[in-house]
């Protein structure tokens, strides 16, 4: 009998399959076969539940079993159970370190939840088991990418024109890759030959609909979504969620706004993709609807946060952002031996400033002078810290323990990273623009001490109202920004730090308000030209136009600045000032600090 539920499931008969294996089972409860068939054939009928339970039922009555834990991992990470799932696979793993697909399944998770370093862990190892497969190279590719692992990347993209043939899947995930190293040419390319080598392939050309969205072109990113079934069911939610992107970049925010709404009542649906409440929440506020925006944000922090307690308990490897104990004397400051350093021409400009102060309106604008080059938001401070401690230095305590030599090669390996990972325009300055870089302030001026900084400012309670608004990725980042006010709790530790920080170096700074960039534009650009050296540019204030040309932008804001210049995000926390109240005596002293008006 088991056998005939077997074909029956082989050919699709799916009622049969599991009518037979409910006779079996009614007779032998235990029978590991007929268990399994049974779960399979209710999965297929996308009973989930029921599936679930039997998978579960078959991990204690065969806990050695890691085809068991297996496929309860799957099952649950289908349904967007993220504790679950991990703790399947965790146990799959456990039981076979060998077996590929648990690896691999347990890299995919932890990527699709942002732990960037365990997904490139459990895919890399998966792939040392099976080297051959080109999709599971391209996944193991972009969870290096994700992480940081520049060379691993460059190493596993390497004769991917060979490794690709025949897998149009694997080639469009090459094509993704090679867009987050800013190759926008070279995407475009690979992204055509998928298309191509593959012209009814429905993966390949949503991925490149997505591609013309994430680099502003709009009409084209319609017009191939216009070849793609309506109601393909394979990939239908990733469409939905890109024709509800166009649809609100478009103006069409009630079109939009439907989309998302009914994405959000299918909770398979909600437990993977948290920033759709984020997505409803700005539309929301775009009506003016403060109270409704709140109402989804709240849910989509609380599922988000579901999923980081479930699948990183352990998060707590904070950002420097969010680290209050790093202290620099002046005495401190003292021991650090000088030497010879870059002048401010031979060292980057960075511009540095709280996440969602407008740093990217700064670089946009940087970017458009001719004698400038803006490398998109790189991590190559963060790298150097990683080579500091590698080389036996606390940071930032040893700071001062770093002699001419030690400096000299941390510089060079600075440099190393922007020449081989990044799009920065050899001949011309460049600008290194990275918000928590802020908080590597004593490193940059250890080995920079000569550059020039840019301080970007926005009133602090627009700064924790847009950064709450936001859904990060980064598991210590989004915590931090769970609530409003863990979110001016963290801005807070901030400016403490770089206010000790500025008060004991000697820097080349200058601060910006981002309210004074949107009200003169022209004014503000002449400003930054003078601090800088250069002669001003008439394109400084036509930006909107060079970032549209440039294409891929990196960050959450990479739709504003193709949009000229305007003053929507200025003042928009006095609509949600009731929800603000408590960080008030927080923010206090920064709005303060920084010339911004107090509530009568």
């Amino acid at each position: 009998m088991l056998q005939n539920a077997f074909q029956a499931l082989q050919t699709g008969n799916l009622v049969q399959a599991e009518q037979i294996c409910r006779q079996i089972v009614a007779q032998h409860p235990d029978d590991e076969g007929a268990l399994t068939l049974l779960a399979m054939s209710l999965d297929a009928q996308t009973r989930l539940s029921e599936a679930a339970t039997l998978f579960e039922r078959l991990t204690v009555l065969y806990p050695d079993r890691t085809e068991h834990w297996l496929n309860l991992g799957y099952l649950d990470r289908s349904r967007g159970n993220v504790v679950a799932a991990r703790r399947s696979l965790e146990q799959a793993v456990a039981l076979d370190p060998s077996r590929n697909e648990a690896l691999r399944e347990l890299g995919l998770l932890e990527y699709d939840a942002g732990l960037n370093q365990g997904a490139a862990v459990h895919l890399s190892a998966a792939l040392a088991l099976q080297p051959d497969d080109p999709a599971l190279r391209a996944q193991t590719a972009r969870a290096c990418q994700r992480a940081g692992q520049a060379e691993d990347t460059a190493r596993l993209l390497q004769g991917w024109e060979q490794w690709t043939q025949g897998n149009p899947d694997a080639l469009a995930d090459v094509a993704w890759v090679i867009m987050e190293t800013g190759d926008m040419q070279a995407t475009d390319r690979v992204l055509d030959l998928a298309e191509r080598s593959a012209p009814s392939n429905t993966r390949v050309l949503a991925k490149r609909a997505a591609f013309f969205e994430r680099t502003n072109r709009l009409d084209e990113a319609r017009a191939l979504l216009a070849r793609i079934p309506q109601r393909n069911d394979e990939i239908r939610e990733e469409l939905d969620i890109l024709r509800a992107q166009i649809a609100n970049r478009s103006g069409s925010t009630d079109e939009a706004y439907a989309i998302y709404e009914t994405l959000v009542r299918d909770e398979r649906v909600v437990l993977r993709r948290p920033e759709l409440f984020f997505a409803l929440a700005q539309i929301s506020d775009k009506r003016q609807d403060a109270a409704q925006a709140m109402l989804w944000l709240q849910q989509g922090h609380a599922v988000q946060m579901q999923q980081l307690r479930a699948s990183a308990p352990s998060a707590d490897e904070l950002d420097t952002m969010l680290m209050p104990s790093i202290q620099i004397s002046a005495d401190d400051y003292a021991t650090w031996q000088s030497g010879a350093t870059p002048g401010a021409e031979e060292s980057p400009i960075f511009v540095l400033g709280f996440p969602r102060s407008g740093t990217t309106l700064l670089e946009t604008m940087l970017d458009a002078h001719p004698q400038l080059s803006c490398m998109d938001e790189r991590s190559f401070i963060h790298d150097v810290v990683q080579q500091m401690r590698e080389r036996g230095f606390d940071y930032p305590r040893d700071l001062g323990k770093l002699d001419e030599a030690t400096c000299d090669a941390l510089r060079a390996h600075y440099w190393k990273q922007v020449r081989e990972h990044s799009h920065a325009e050899p001949g011309k300055r460049l600008v290194d623009k990275n918000p928590l870089n802020m908080t590597r302030l004593p490193l940059i001026h250890r080995l920079f001490p000569r550059a020039k900084i840019i301080l970007a400012l926005r009133d602090p309670r627009d700064v924790v109202l847009s950064n709450y608004m936001q859904i990060f990725r980064a598991p210590a980042y989004a915590r931090m920004c769970e609530r409003l006010e863990t979110t001016a709790q963290g801005y807070a530790t901030a400016f403490t730090a770089w206010n000790a920080f500025a008060g004991v170096f000697q820097l080349d700074l200058l601060q910006t308000r981002h309210e004074d960039v949107v009200d003169d534009v022209e004014a503000f650009s002449r400003r930054l030209c003078a601090f800088l050296g250069l002669e001003w540019s008439d394109a400084m204030v036509a930006f909107h136009e060079h970032a549209a040309k440039r294409g891929y932008i990196r960050t959450p804001s990479y739709h504003q600045v193709v949009e000229p210049v305007n003053r929507k995000g200025v003042g928009r926390w006095q609509r949600y000032a009731q929800w603000l109240e408590p960080t008030q005596a927080e923010l206090a002293p920064y709005v303060r600090q920084f010339g911004y008006a107090e509530p009568a």
